[in-house]
């Protein structure tokens, strides 16, 4: 599912009259204006400060191991939900990460199980599992509310969080986001292609089907 760069994101920003308010803008003037709400101006010697970046692993029970980069800072934070076996190390993920650094907000992007430096085989991987690894993120590293940044399927598995976690969600941005992509897709299919499917038990497609 490759995506459309930077240049179209949506963002998703709480509305007291109707709950989840969507307003499309681009990509820095949408985090821009998410964030200024806590930072009208950032100082320019934010950018001389030291933000270290190490590769970390979060460990769960009976769970593949998580890598991850986590970037400390003020709330509220950032995490962004990469694409299809997209990693952490995306131009996307970079640049919001160099985009949190100048205003000196809290970042955190991660792996997929199965994908990059997680632990996991990727062959046995489903949306649903990825759905937790999201969930786990959260769980097990963000401190305070957080602005999740979805692109492409991160953008469907950034609306499942939110509704698991609406107390830990500050704001939604997607960049080029799949919302319910794989559903359509998989709905689309010839009736023949569909039983082959579910006789073969295929893992990537059956298991998005089935899972939450």
């Amino acid at each position: 599912m490759a995506g459309v760069g930077l240049a179209s994101v949506a963002a998703w920003v709480p509305s007291r009259r109707w709950g989840w308010a969507a307003v499309t803008f681009g990509f820095r003037h949408g985090l821009s204006m998410l964030l200024a709400r806590k930072t009208e101006r950032a100082p320019q010697w934010f950018r001389a400060c030291r933000h270290k970046t190490s590769v970390s692993f979060l460990s769960r029970p009976d769970l593949p191991n998580l890598a991850y980069k986590r970037l400390k800072g003020k709330s509220p934070g950032i995490i962004f939900i990469p694409g299809y076996i997209s990693n952490m190390n995306g131009t996307k993920a970079l640049a919001i990460e160099e985009f949190c650094k100048s205003l000196g907000h809290a970042y955190i992007r991660f792996d997929y199980s199965g994908v990059g430096n997680s632990d996991g085989n990727l062959e046995e991987c489903t949306v649903g599992k990825w759905r937790k690894d999201v969930l786990s993120i959260i769980d097990g590293l963000a401190e305070g509310p957080q602005i999740l940044v979805g692109s492409s399927l991160g953008g469907w598995l950034m609306f499942h969080a939110a509704i698991a976690r609406p107390q830990k969600v500050a704001a939604l941005v997607g960049v080029a986001a799949a919302v319910d992509g794989l559903v359509t897709q998989f709905n689309q299919l010839p009736v023949e292609m569909l039983n082959v499917l579910l006789l073969l038990n295929s893992p990537a497609i059956v298991s998005s089907a089935s899972e939450p």
